[in-house]
């Protein structure tokens, strides 16, 4: 893909770096805490590789007449040539996730130097890292559901920030690295289905098994989410042959539902009415989680090899000729190939 798709050009000096206007604190006042509404300026480098984004500590607010301070740290990284930003999104639940830590005292440096019972890292999901028993900032904001609450709200605001930004700067995609969603003995029949596994009345034990060893094939596929510039173009995975019929009623588009929708349905094809080869055919009602690539030829893909989902009519996902453009449902999943 050239970067004729898009309008940001990284070669260009002045499109060298990405500014967003984060939340990093939202009003909020209690007995003991008293907080404003805070936003710092991200600017980001998009021409050095791999990069980590951190605010200065700026005063936000008061806890028990302390003076409390607030910073952002999040890492990113850009891929020049598909013009594509990548972030850990709020479904990610690992370490690495944006985090908005708050503060007490008057320290001017960085956290590490501030005592650490007096620090918080409030982040999308909880990863362990507040203890309660040993901080007494940690404490209180434990017991303080309400403040607790606004601030992971407030930190998943940044990634959602982050993510309008870049593409209303122009750029073609934003992946957000996320969580595999998790197979259970309830759920591992639809799993199977869509990987094409063989659907069979196993024991209980043998059932524990299949469990273990699906989870391990969606954790090594999984990747996260990806936002598409409008209009991008995209084909179909020539020789997906696992794709779910538009009939079943559980399949790949379950997962797009889940994972970029709410688990809510869709009534629209996200190339909808869009054939570049037959331009007079309409889409049909019958939506599938179809697997796509980017660009206009649909082509063979190995183990390994980006894909994606997105919601896509029967007669799109039958007509490899046709390739698509981004029309509806920008939000998609991105997976590593299988087959």
């Amino acid at each position: 893909m050239g970067h004729d798709e898009y309008p940001f050009d990284a070669r260009s000096e002045h499109s060298r770096v990405l500014t967003v206007e984060l939340p990093l604190t939202r009003f909020f006042q209690d007995g003991n805490i008293s907080v404003i509404d805070q936003t710092v300026t991200a600017v980001l480098d998009l021409s050095a590789g791999p990069g980590v984004y951190k605010s200065e500590p700026i005063e936000v607010g008061t806890f028990k007449g302390l003076p409390m301070q607030a910073m952002v740290r999040f890492s990113y990284d850009y891929d020049k040539v598909e013009g594509k930003l990548t972030i850990r999104g709020n479904d990610d639940k690992t370490t690495d996730q944006l985090s908005i830590t708050t503060f007490l005292g008057g320290a001017s440096g960085q956290v590490p130097g501030v005592d650490a019972s007096l620090v918080y890292f409030h982040t999308p999901n909880d990863v362990g890292q507040n203890h309660p028993f040993l901080n007494m900032w940690a404490d209180h904001v434990a017991r303080q559901f309400n403040f607790a609450d606004a601030m992971v709200a407030t930190a998943r605001s940044c990634n959602d920030a982050i993510t309008s930004a870049a593409i209303e700067a122009g750029l073609s995609s934003v992946l957000k690295i996320g969580t595999p969603p998790l197979v259970t003995l309830d759920n591992i029949d639809d799993f199977k289905l869509m990987f094409g596994e063989r659907i069979s009345d196993e024991l209980p034990a043998d059932r524990i098994a299949q469990v273990i060893q699906i989870q391990a094939i969606v954790d090594s596929t999984f990747v996260g989410t990806v936002v598409w510039q409008l209009n991008k173009t995209f084909a179909n995975v020539d020789g997906s042959t696992h794709d779910p019929k538009p009939s079943g009623t559980t399949s790949w588009i379950e997962l797009w539902r889940n994972k970029c929708n709410g688990g809510a349905n869709t009534s629209k094809c996200s190339s909808y009415n869009s054939f570049s080869l037959n331009t007079t055919w309409k889409c049909t009602s019958e939506l599938v989680g179809g697997h796509v690539i980017t660009g206009t030829t649909a082509v063979k893909k190995k183990k390994g090899d980006t894909v994606y989902i997105f919601p896509i009519c029967s007669r799109h996902n039958g007509s490899d000729p046709n390739y698509m453009k981004s029309l509806y449902n920008p939000e998609g999943v991105q997976l590593n190939y299988w087959q």
